[in-house]
């Protein structure tokens, strides 16, 4: 995987948890914010954010909404109103 070959440095899986995510996100409205912690990622899928918005904030690249300021994991969008855990 990507952590092992160290092409990102941290990651946190979230494996049998996603349901309650989407379970919690569907009773929020758009405009609430949402302060999360790891292993929380299906409220932002719920929200509309993107695989490919996921990949590049955990590779940092010039495409991460956080400019590479963030650890991996630490998603964030300000758009979705979605706090990063930092």
């Amino acid at each position: 995987n990507a952590q092992r070959q160290g092409r990102i440095s941290f990651y946190m899986t979230c494996h049998g948890e996603e349901s309650i995510h989407i379970g919690s996100a569907s009773a929020l409205r758009p405009q609430d914010h949402v302060f999360a912690q790891y292993r929380e990622a299906g409220i932002l899928m719920w929200r509309g954010f993107t695989l490919e918005q996921f990949c590049n904030q955990c590779f940092s690249n010039d495409l991460d909404l956080g400019r590479g300021r963030q650890m991996p994991v630490h998603y964030g969008c300000r758009a979705l109103n979605y706090h990063t855990i930092s």
